[in-house]
């Protein structure tokens, strides 16, 4: 039921979320495009960066896992 929940929880609401937990920027990225085409990660990055206070190409370099 918690993924459940979670499936509907709105970008900003998730990001929130994950800073208040102690999240990293990194860690953040890294999870909300885990398992995602390079695409659907940029279209995702669009979203999420300025949520982030960072750049698309930022966010890009941090979800790599390197």
């Amino acid at each position: 039921m918690k993924d459940e929940i979670l499936r509907y929880t709105g970008l900003a609401a998730a990001i929130h979320l994950a800073k208040s937990l102690g999240m990293t920027t990194r860690e953040i990225a890294r999870e909300l495009s885990r398992g995602m085409l390079y695409m659907d990660a940029l279209r995702l990055a669009k979203r999420a960066a300025p949520l982030l206070d960072i750049g698309v190409l930022e966010f890009m370099r941090l979800r790599k896992n390197q």
